[in-house]
């Protein structure tokens, strides 16, 4: 089963708070992998989820800490 785009995503800020970066490279790193795993998404489409997414992962990460 694939995973969903929040899995995708919330799997690579997961990682980047691992490893010490701040929100913007979260959001960057969280790009870079949604295009990694759906190459037919344009940059511009791959930035809007990872937009309109990344407020409610850094939301559930913050009450999980």
């Amino acid at each position: 089963m694939d995973p969903s785009l929040r899995e995708i995503i919330a799997h690579a800020v997961i990682d980047a708070r691992k490893g010490g970066l701040d929100a913007v490279a979260q959001r960057g790193a969280a790009a870079t992998l949604l295009a990694a795993m759906m190459p037919t998404l344009d940059a511009g489409t791959v930035h809007l989820i990872v937009d309109q997414l990344y407020p409610f992962i850094a939301d559930l990460g913050s009450a999980a800490a």
